[in-house]
């Protein structure tokens, strides 16, 4: 039922999340993480600080690269929603 009730039940997941994420250009930190579970998969909501002065497209690329970096590490995130924060 915990899963049902979208209970906080992944911090360590989280915390493996941060790690890849700290290995991918030009990603500063993650401000925020949220993970859902749907059936056997992961729905990952999080949010990604970067260089305040950089474009948005390169944020966009960033934001990008960090998806495709989280979903080859963990095949089981099936969705990465990521919200840019500038630092």
């Amino acid at each position: 039922l915990s899963e049902i009730m979208d209970e906080h039940l992944y911090d360590d997941f989280i915390e493996d999340i941060k790690t890849v994420s700290k290995d991918v250009e030009g990603v500063i930190a993650i401000e925020k993480c949220f993970v859902r579970k749907a059936g056997l998969f992961f729905h990952i909501d999080l949010h990604l600080i970067v260089k305040g002065d950089i474009s948005v497209t390169k944020g966009h690329a960033i934001a990008h690269n960090l998806k495709n970096e989280l979903q080859e590490k963990f095949p089981e995130i099936s969705d990465v929603l990521i919200h840019v924060e500038p630092n």
